[in-house]
Formats: C-alpha cells, sequence, structure tokens
C-alpha cells in the first residue's frame, strides 16, 4: 500500500504527463473519429481511463504510446455500442419506405401549394411574421422583433395564424373532395 506522500508524487507525475501529452493523444483521437465533439468526448473518457489505471503504467516506458493504446480501446468500445444501437432496415422494408415516399409525392406537393395559397390570404403582417419564423436559423423572438410584437404576443399571434392555416388547407381538401 502506498504512503500518502508517494500517492500526492504519483498524482503529480499523472498530472504532469497528461498536460504534456494531451494535444497529442488530442490529435491522436481526433484522427480516428471524423467529428471533432465527439474526439473531444472521447478524450475526456480516455482520460478518466488513463487516471484509474495510472497505477499499472510502468514508469520510464512510453506514455504517449500507453495512453494512445487506452485511447484506442476507448474508440472501439464507443464504436460497438453505437454501432448496435443503431437501427438497420431489411432492404425490403427499405423498398416499402421508398416507394410510400414516391406515391406521396404528388400528394405533398397538392398540399403545400394550397398552403401556398392560404398563406398569401394572410394579412401582410401575420404572413412575414410566419415566413420568418420558420426561416432557417430564425426563431420566435426573431419573428417577433420583425413584426413589431412583444414575444409573449408573437406566441399567440403564430398559433393563431397556424390555426387559419390549418383551417384553410383543410377547408380546401375537403372542397376539392366533394
Amino acid at each position: 500500500m502506498q504512503s500518502n506522500r508517494e500517492e500526492v508524487e504519483q498524482r503529480k507525475h499523472l498530472l504532469s504527463l497528461m498536460l504534456r501529452h494531451q494535444q497529442q493523444l488530442f490529435a491522436y483521437i481526433y484522427a480516428l473519429v471524423p467529428r471533432r465533439d465527439a474526439a473531444e468526448d472521447l478524450l475526456q473518457e480516455t482520460s478518466v481511463v488513463i487516471c484509474e489505471k495510472f497505477n499499472q503504467f510502468e514508469p520510464g516506458t512510453d506514455f504517449m504510446a500507453w495512453a494512445c493504446q487506452i485511447a484506442y480501446w476507448e474508440i472501439r468500445r464507443t464504436r460497438q455500442k453505437r454501432a448496435r444501437s443503431k437501427v438497420i432496415f431489411n432492404q425490403e422494408l427499405l423498398e416499402k419506405v421508398s416507394k410510400t415516399a414516391r406515391e406521396m409525392t404528388g400528394e405533398v406537393d397538392h398540399r403545400h401549394r394550397i398552403l401556398v395559397w392560404c398563406l398569401e390570404k394572410l394579412p401582410q403582417r401575420d404572413r412575414e411574421m410566419i415566413m420568418t419564423r420558420y426561416e432557417p436559423g430564425f426563431g420566435v423572438k426573431d419573428a417577433a422583433e420583425r413584426s413589431g410584437r412583444k414575444l409573449q404576443t408573437a406566441y399567440k399571434a403564430l398559433a393563431r395564424v397556424r390555426k387559419l392555416l390549418f383551417d384553410c388547407v383543410s377547408q380546401q381538401l375537403a372542397i376539392e373532395e366533394s
């Protein structure tokens, strides 16, 4: 069993090695993992394992090689975990989904044309607000600012406009069916 002094010295040594090699270790992980955020997560996980297993590290050997080996096994573990969680469709199901999507294309296009028609019937201020809300990168706050409304008022106005659009599209579809 280690004394307190030996334990403190071992922690200092671990910290020194981790700080000295952290960038190299990250570069190694990032070379094997395509996304930076995933590489950063794996660096943290690897660092935890290194701390847990540091008593197994043999002083005088290559710390970086040892740390890379741990990183390699963490990457493999993560990949296996993700592979098990993926849903893989068989070819028959994929073909059915594809066929259904093709069949629905005409209906979706038709509903889209009706929606555009209903949007044109809205007062300009409401139309601009809803278009801003659903513009990529924009939200309710942006729609409120552009329309000159307070945030809470914008939420209520958007709910009202969505209902108007839903009713308009539903009504137009019902008229066409009869």
